[in-house]
């Protein structure tokens, strides 16, 4: 993966353009994600983006499916896609890694994004 014209290496601390660059695409991998967005009436599915307050020296982005029932305000059903090129730890089965280091360019990267959030809006529909 390339950004802001350099390939980047896992666990590098990357440049404030770059981190520019990748903040940029992850604003449109939430836009893609929106399409898993639905109201059933009983169930809302929502994709929430976050990320870390500090954007210049940290390049993590978590995407957060979140259902929420409408006769319990208490119950979740969340899975969260993490972006990152640090190391992550990583132990739940409603959570998974997405290394940006693993992958050559963002259409790549942006079809797993979307592949893991449909494995879990498969099962929990």
């Amino acid at each position: 993966m390339k950004l802001a014209g350099k390939t980047i290496q896992y666990d590098e601390d990357l440049s404030d353009a770059q981190v520019n660059e990748l903040h940029e695409n992850y604003l449109k991998i939430w836009d893609k994600l929106k399409q898993f967005d639905f109201d059933d009436g009983k169930r809302e599915l929502e994709v929430l983006y976050q990320e870390p307050d500090n954007t210049a020296t940290y390049e993590a982005a978590f995407f957060t499916l979140q259902v929420r029932h409408r006769d319990d305000r208490f119950l979740f059903d969340e899975y969260t896609i993490i972006i990152n090129n640090k190391s992550t730890f990583n132990d739940s089965e409603d959570e998974s890694v997405v290394e940006l280091s693993k992958y050559d360019n963002w259409d790549d990267l942006t079809k797993q994004v979307l592949a893991e959030a449909q494995k879990w809006v498969a099962k929990i529909k």
